[in-house]
């Protein structure tokens, strides 16, 4: 490791670490407000200001880990498993007259709730004792089916498709993201500037697609300060089906907030405590109920920070804070939140595809610390199977079940986990070593 947790680079190094947190953050966060914009048919004034509320929180949630929670440089972003829920919901209640601007008060209330449940569990040490479940069988799973689960996002879209609302791949593009990764590579292997091999390609890439003339144009902004607003979607509105999805997605989350933590501390060299894990699912809890007081998407730690930090080998905390509270101040400004949003996708889904595939690596290791005998083989090979070939599904199939049902069973990475869980715990439960007779 280059800079430990603790360790205070000099200020060149913090400056320019903190600005590679920048940009992979935004890179991380900024697809999610545009998706919402489009499924709940916001106008593109609309869509621009829940950008940038969503930028601010991230920020803000971000900076309350590192600082009072858990204690290492993740970037909290929108989790997988609320937009994916936001989507569903928002689909379904289209076609049962439900107006979208409703789904979403609705959500606001099953964010505070959700927030309220994991502040709870952590300031009764529930967390603590929850995450022995999590045994590496478990988190390599997990970490193997997110990796899969998100494998296709990041060829897609390191192929162009989707990029300009392109249905197809783009071969000027294709090739470009290729000799973007082989700059990332490149970079990791000068060892003076390896700890920026990310930003360094998004820039070279960015300036690249400038002179190809492959950038979207940037939006002037209305203002030059813009404060986030409370409720985004209106007043809190009671629906009982929203809110109970709300609740037991509030549960499923701790399998990400768990693994996500265990795989850090692992990257940075220290142990992720009992003490660690409440204090973490507190904050995840803080963060939930700023984003039902905000109406953004639900927030998480995101794995692939570690997957940041072992390929750049900078771990120090003091610039992941600095780019934090930059980006808080990104949040307030509409017209730095326009230029940085402006990154196009395929550069940053391209430099980013090194650092993502330490994510199944860590899957693997995890693995290699078991003895893969009959029982362990059985656990782990049913759950990836299962999560894997659920992903194959198509999402129609699910669409008579209800909500709930259908995103448990048409998610293959929650179920996998779910799966594993069930195998390793309940169904296949380890024997516990008899303990010799003293004479």
């Amino acid at each position: 490791m280059g800079y430990g947790l603790h360790e205070k680079p000099p200020w060149g190094v913090t400056l320019m670490s903190a600005l590679q947190w920048i940009i992979v953050t935004i890179s991380s966060s900024v697809v999610v407000p545009l998706v919402i914009g489009d499924v709940y048919g916001l106008s593109a004034e609309d869509t621009a200001r829940f950008m940038q509320q969503t930028i601010f929180y991230v920020g803000v949630a971000s900076f309350l880990q590192v600082w009072k929670g858990h204690g290492f440089p993740m970037m909290e972003a929108p989790a997988g498993l609320w937009w994916g829920i936001f989507l569903i919901l928002a689909q379904l209640g289209a076609s049962a007259g439900v107006a979208p601007q409703q789904v979403g008060q609705s959500f606001q209330l099953g964010l505070l709730v959700a927030g309220l449940l994991f502040v709870i569990l952590g300031t009764t040490g529930t967390i603590g004792r929850i995450q022995r479940w999590f045994t590496p069988a478990v988190t390599g799973t997990y970490m193997v089916l997110l990796a899969v689960s998100l494998s296709s996002n990041f060829i897609k879209g390191l192929l162009g498709i989707g990029y300009q609302h392109a249905t197809e791949v783009r071969p000027g593009i294709a090739l470009f993201s290729l000799l973007i990764i082989g700059l990332v590579i490149f970079f990791m292997r000068i060892k003076k500037i390896s700890s920026f091999a990310v930003l360094l390609a998004m820039v070279i890439g960015w300036i690249g697609y400038a002179i190809l003339g492959w950038t979207e144009p940037i939006k002037p902004a209305s203002g030059l300060i813009s404060w986030p607003q409370l409720f985004f979607w209106g007043p809190v509105r009671f629906d009982a089906g929203i809110l109970l999805t709300s609740i037991l997605t509030g549960f499923v989350l701790l399998t990400n907030l768990i693994t996500s933590l265990a795989v850090m501390g692992r990257t940075v060299e220290q142990e992720a405590t009992t003490r660690i894990y409440n204090r973490a699912g507190v904050f995840t809890g803080v963060s939930h109920m700023l984003s039902g007081l905000s109406g953004v998407v639900g927030m998480i730690p995101l794995s692939l920070a570690a997957a940041v930090i072992s390929v750049t080998k900078m771990a120090a905390r003091l610039p992941f804070m600095i780019a934090m509270i930059a980006l808080m101040v990104i949040g307030l400004q509409p017209g730095i939140s326009q230029f940085l949003a402006a990154l196009p996708t395929p550069i940053a889904y391209a430099a980013m595809l090194v650092s993502f595939t330490q994510l199944l690596g860590f899957g693997l290791r995890d693995f290699t610390s078991i003895k893969m005998d009959e029982r362990a083989i059985t656990v782990i090979g049913l759950s990836i199977l299962s999560g894997i070939g659920v992903m194959f599904v198509p999402a129609e199939a699910w669409r008579g079940l209800h909500p709930l049902i259908s995103y448990l069973f048409g998610n293959g990475l929650l179920l996998g986990v779910l799966l594993s869980l069930l195998l390793e715990h309940v169904i296949f439960p380890q024997k516990k070593e008899a303990t010799p007779e003293r004479g």
